[in-house]
Order: C-alpha cells, then structure tokens, then sequence
C-alpha cells in the first residue's frame, strides 16, 4: 500500500499532504519552511556563524539562534566599537554625562550637547594647563565661545638667599579684561569659572566693559 501514497501540495506550501487507500489523510509540516531564514541583527551573525555544520544547515536551529543573536549582537557590536562608545565626538548622552563626571568637569545644562563634547575633547590640554594663563584663556574660550576674553599677567617672582628672609612685595595677581558687557548672571558665571581655574593664592580683578547708554540718555 505504500506504493499507493501520493503527495500533494498543500497550497500554502507549509504542509504536505498524504493519501492512499485504506489511510487516513495524513499532514506533516515541512522540514524547511516556505519563509527564508530570518536575518542575522548584525552582519556578524555570531551564533549562527558557529554553529556545528550538522545545525548550520538546519532551519530549524537557524530560527532558534536568531532569537538569542537579537540580544547577543548588540551587546557584542558595543564591545567592539567600546573606543568610539567613550570618545566624546560619538558617545551618547548618558555616558557624555558619565565622563564629564569622571573628569570632575563642571555640568552646565544650559550648554549644547556640542559644547559639551568640545569641551570633554579638550579636557586633557585643560587639566595639562591648569593654573596657567594659558589654561584660563582656554577655559573661558571653551565655557564662554564667542565672548572676547583678555588676560594679562604681571608675572612675579621671589627669591633669597637667606632661608630665613621674608621677601616682601606685592602679591602676585591678574586682570581679566572683557571686551563686550555681560550680564550679572553672566559675570558671576565667569567669576566663578576664574575660581576654580585660577592658582591658589593668587588674586585676580574682573573688568567687563559696561554697556552704551542709550541714544539721548544720560551719559
């Protein structure tokens, strides 16, 4: 009676049909569906493309894979790009946070996100001047673009060759000149920045240019 079966599509192309003499009819599902594999989540295709040959073959273990390569993937695709995943012209918000934080840089919401990965790119030239007057002209260049910023530097230096001597003189110190008028708020932002960016011990004056009076008012 086997020689009396006869197959027939099922017309969805998912099922195969069996009659004969004397049986019932009989429905198997296919081996291999009529749908293609489903696609890896990356071009890695990193379970699938270690499976042993005897499954590599298989659709069956290819489906079964393809659910783990969808949570695998993008953990493995964070690992190898790690370098970009902390470099400040890349990383996302959360860990442009994160590294500002590391840093100790100050976080300012009301910046862009642009000024923000400026400032994190320079953080190393920063931190290497800090407490020169290089490094405060950078750090108002980098905290305030746009704002025309001068510092001029007395410069001065004691010495003796009496341990026991006081050399007297005037303390050391700088002025900071500022080109365009700043609001309050602004002017105590800078002033807080020069703070935290100036040597220890070392005074310093602010001079914002003030703003024109109006047309016809008193001047």
């Amino acid at each position: 009676m086997a020689d009396e079966l006869q197959a027939s599509g099922g017309g969805a192309g998912s099922f195969v049909t069996f009659t004969g003499g004397g049986f019932g009819t009989v429905q198997i599902e296919r081996a291999i569906g009529a749908d293609l594999a489903p696609q890896p989540v990356t071009a890695r295709g990193y379970l699938r493309g270690h499976l042993p040959a005897i499954y590599a073959d298989s659709d069956f273990a290819t489906r079964f894979v393809s659910g783990f390569e969808s949570v695998l993937d993008p953990l493995l695709g964070t690992l190898d790009n790690l370098p970009e995943h902390f470099a400040a012209a890349y990383a996302p918000r959360d860990v442009l946070e994160l590294l500002t934080d590391w840093l100790a840089l100050e976080r300012d919401e009301l910046r862009s996100g642009d000024e923000r990965r400026r400032i994190l790119e320079r953080a190393p030239e920063l931190m290497r001047l800090r407490g020169t007057t290089a490094g405060i002209e950078l750090a108002l260049e980098l905290a305030f673009p746009g704002v025309p910023f001068r510092v001029e530097d007395s410069g001065r230096v004691s010495w003796s060759l009496d341990p026991a001597a006081d050399p007297k003189g005037a303390p050391a110190s700088f002025v900071i000149y500022c080109d365009v008028p700043l609001a309050e708020g602004r002017q105590a932002a800078v002033a807080r920045l020069i703070e935290q960016a100036k040597p220890a011990h070392v005074a310093y004056r602010l001079r914002v240019r003030s703003a024109e009076p109006p047309e016809g008012g008193e001047s």
